[in-house]
């Protein structure tokens, strides 16, 4: 039997028209089309409602600064070859590689007590890597994307529970999206290179120590992995492989013992003493491009309803049903659904497959028997044509499905 080539993001990013790279923007910045942000945009808003209600509060930080933030952070010692960098007036400035520094900013705007605590930033992020030529790919790897990233500031006794919630909130939401072949490294610091690390050991020691004992608490199965960890802490990758086999991250959650220091974040403790907190760096969701990809390469274009950037289209049988079709999709985008005519002298046939190749969950097609009967000839996506289907009834059964996320 011969084996089913699976396409990479790239081919069906162009094919189902949702996103391109041009040569004059440059390779790792692509264009998404509207369908290409449609998809982006359900995924933000799904990601940002399910953080509201887990207590995350949402910030709205800038995509630059002067490079004296990330003297303070670290970033421009461990990450300056990584960063775009330039020369404003005679200032040194940065595009921010990471959202941390900004929202630690506003933790340390005033002084917080141990009661407040844990505060959960959260901020849905364009961030920018000054990534390889050679290793940019398709919405993969790229020098601008969108992270969904938080920060949990938290009492050291805290630390427990919220990982465990970081990691019920991911669960969830790869649940939802159906992302199950992944599987979990514990990424731990190499001691010998001072170059890429923060130079305490001991700290390096009891972080993974405590990291450690998190995930064999939780029973969470894990491959441990050497010089992988971020250089302010240990973390733990959830990894995938691409259509092409490569491995790579999706979403990672992070312990942080050196920047509370380096920021000197504090709370006030019970004894009316400042204390250092613990944080955890954690995205929900990782980089939404890249999930994106993952989603495409999975479902090869067939992604559920509630995502589909076109989630019906209307198709009239002949030229004399294009005004009740144009009715018929006004009903539906009066619903929210996000609906397309096709009213084309073409014949019938055509008309579906190219909807089909478009991997559009739902067609219906107008005739004169569905204008008659004020009804519909229903083709759902890889099942048989279902008839005299009632407009408000299939109005609601998509509204329910998009609503359970199916």
């Amino acid at each position: 039997m011969t084996k089913k080539i699976l396409k990479s993001n790239s081919k069906l990013g162009r094919e189902l028209d949702l996103y391109f790279t041009n040569d004059v923007i440059g390779k790792g910045l692509p264009l998404l089309t509207p369908k290409g942000a449609t998809i982006k945009r359900e995924l933000e808003r799904f990601i940002e409602d399910e953080e509201l209600k887990r207590g995350y509060m949402h910030t709205d930080t800038p995509v630059l600064s002067k490079t004296d933030l990330y003297k303070i952070s670290g970033h421009l010692d461990h990450y300056r070859d990584d960063m775009f960098i330039f020369n404003i007036r005679g200032e040194e400035f940065a595009l921010r590689p990471m959202t941390c520094p900004f929202q630690f900013m506003i933790y340390k705007n005033k002084q917080r007590s141990y009661r407040e605590l844990p505060i959960k930033y959260a901020e849905t992020s364009i961030l920018f890597r000054n990534e390889k030529k050679g290793e940019l790919m398709g919405l993969t790897r790229l020098r601008q994307f969108t992270l969904a990233d938080a920060h949990v500031i938290c009492r050291p006794d805290q630390l427990e529970e919220e990982f465990k919630n970081v990691l019920e909130l991911n669960n969830y939401i790869m649940k939802t999206l159906k992302i199950e072949d992944v599987w979990y490294q514990f990424s731990k610091w190499n001691p010998k290179d001072k170059k890429k690390y923060v130079d305490n050991p001991k700290a390096w020691r009891e972080s993974q120590a405590a990291m450690k004992r998190i995930l064999d608490k939780l029973k969470l199965k894990y491959v441990e992995a050497d010089g992988k960890a971020a250089f302010y802490g240990p973390k733990l990758d959830t990894q995938y492989k691409n259509v092409f086999g490569k491995e790579d991250t999706l979403i990672t959650v992070q312990i942080d013992f050196a920047l509370p220091e380096k920021f000197n974040l504090t709370y006030v403790n019970k004894d009316n003493k400042l204390q250092r907190p613990m944080i955890i760096h954690r995205s929900s969701i990782g980089c939404f491009e890249r999930t994106i990809a993952y989603l495409l390469e999975k479902t090869q274009g067939n992604l559920p309803l509630w995502l589909s950037p076109i989630q019906v289209k209307v198709i009239s049988f002949m030229s004399k049903n294009d005004k009740k079709s144009e009715e018929v999709a006004g009903m539906f985008k009066d619903e929210g659904l996000r609906v397309e005519t096709d009213l084309r002298e073409q014949h019938i046939n055509a008309k579906v497959r190219e909807a089909e190749l478009m991997k559009v969950p739902y067609i219906l097609v107008i005739g004169d028997k569905e204008e008659k009967t004020n009804t519909l000839a229903v083709r759902k996506k890889g099942s048989k044509p279902e008839f005299g289907v009632k407009i408000k009834n299939f109005i609601k059964q998509l509204k329910n499905e998009i609503k359970e996320r199916k």
